[in-house]
């Protein structure tokens, strides 16, 4: 069930209606009151306004709405989880929500924001990919975009699980958790009048489903575009003609479009704006912030400009810090070596302004073989490998010809996986599940397709 934090969840009131007030005619006797009469109404004025505001707070209070007191009280008085230490995370999630599509609670976007609360510190944007092998707590492993899926299901809270399987895995706290369907999402720009961006390539996809087990075509071409939700949805979401992290990118820039768009609004700065915002996607959301932490992390937001926020995809390119491999027959996706601290000290020196270093792929010994009639190819692609400092132990020609896509073979029985992984995204190749061994020395075997030809 679609719901923000009970406790604090702004709500419309029915309010009692006034009497008219009663409007005297020209010439009537003004009656005055009696000489100690005129404090004494005044104060019982006030003691009925507030026996009726404390009747009404007990009251919405009994109903778990949130307090009329707070509507009252200085914004300075909420204080943040994580305010205190100077920064403040926060999980945004996107998910289907519709039962029509596969999966309506996998989580399809899942991004970090950590911001600072101090005009000099470092602010950050993670786009973390769904495929990433986690644990959850009382649970095991699995993906991470089932995590909030399962913690639904199996413990009654989504987001608290997501944010604390997303603190044990990237060495941070994750404060709060904020997940909107994809009828939100759209809803929400729809409101804002659009969002404007930039396409840098063309983009086509000819399988965007559709929500109702079919599928539509999606074919924006490169420029600048305002877009409604719908628009923005199919740009955010499309993945077939392009990878998991090229989505991840166009979703950070629709985010920042977001944001640059209300800020044109003055919507961070205006709380009755971003209250009616809210009331029209409420059924939309999940978190577990009140609506006046959500108002002061906004204000924290607003007051950051995009160009002083670092973004970053997690991915696995051959300088990236993940590996594909599957687990019981399953794809996912690991950090290299298998060891999870790689993700914790990249957040930490992105925090700290510290430059990263490239991980360099850990030199291999290679056999390089020629499936295909294309002469000369295997030496050529042995002589880019030796400059990536890899070792070559073989080069010739494979048994099999007429071999279209190249092949990367593990002939280490798993013990340089992520390495060996990372030669195939090097190579464009596919991975093979195959065993296979060398008498040459081999850890790895490359078998060369048309495709490393073209």
């Amino acid at each position: 069930m679609v719901r923000i934090k009970q406790e604090d969840s702004p709500e419309e009131k029915e309010t009692p209606k006034a009497k008219p007030p009663i409007i005297k005619e020209a010439g009537s006797p003004k009656v005055r009151p009696a000489k100690g009469q005129g404090l004494k109404i005044f104060v019982g004025i006030v003691v009925l306004l507030l026996i009726g505001f404390a009747g009404a707070q007990a009251i919405m209070q009994y109903a778990g709405g949130e307090s009329l007191l707070s509507k009252f009280l200085p914004l300075g008085t909420t204080v943040l989880k994580g305010e205190e230490e100077g920064r403040v995370n926060l999980a945004i999630l996107g998910y289907p929500g519709d039962p029509n599509y596969d999966g309506p609670q996998l989580t399809d976007t899942l991004m970090v924001a950590s911001l600072s609360t101090e005009a000099e510190g470092k602010n950050i944007l993670l786009s973390i990919p769904r495929d990433l092998y986690v644990e959850v707590q009382n649970y095991g492993g699995t993906k991470i975009n089932s995590v909030f899926e399962i913690g639904e299901r199996e413990f009654k809270n989504g987001p608290q699980t997501l944010e604390t399987t997303l603190s044990d895995t990237l060495g941070i706290p994750i404060h709060y958790c904020l997940s909107v369907d994809f009828a939100g999402f759209e809803k929400l720009i729809d409101e804002l009048g659009g969002v404007t961006v930039t396409v840098d390539k063309d983009l086509y996809d000819a399988e965007y489903p559709d929500g109702k087990g079919g599928y539509e075509l999606v074919d924006i071409k490169a420029g600048t575009y305002k877009m409604d939700g719908a628009t923005a949805l199919k740009y955010a979401r499309s993945r077939q003609s392009t990878s998991d992290f090229d989505r991840a990118a166009r979703q950070q820039k629709i985010l920042f479009a977001i944001k640059e768009k209300a800020q044109s609004l003055n919507l961070f700065s205006l709380p009755a704006k971003a209250l009616a915002l809210y009331d029209i996607l409420k059924d939309h959301l999940v978190t577990d912030a009140t609506w006046r932490e959500i108002e002061k992390a906004l204000k924290l937001f607003a007051g950051i400009e995009s160009s002083q926020i670092t973004t970053r995809v997690f991915d696995d390119s051959p300088s990236g810090l993940l590996y594909g491999t599957r687990v019981d027959e399953q794809y996912v996706l690991k950090p290299v070596g298998d060891d999870y601290s790689i993700l914790q000290t990249s957040i930490t020196k992105m925090l700290a302004g510290e430059e990263e270093e490239a991980i360099k792929p850990e030199p291999l010994k290679i056999e390089v073989l020629n499936g295909t009639y294309v002469q000369g190819l295997a030496a050529k692609v042995a002589a880019e490998l030796r400059e990536d400092g890899h070792t070559i132990t073989l080069i010739g020609n494979n048994s099999t010809r007429g071999v279209t896509q190249t092949t990367v073979y593990d002939l280490t029985a798993g013990e340089k996986a992520s390495e060996i992984a990372k030669l195939a995204v090097s190579l464009d190749a596919q991975l093979s599940n195959e065993k296979a061994e060398s008498k040459t020395g081999a850890e790895a075997r490359v078998v060369l397709g048309s495709d490393a030809a073209s």
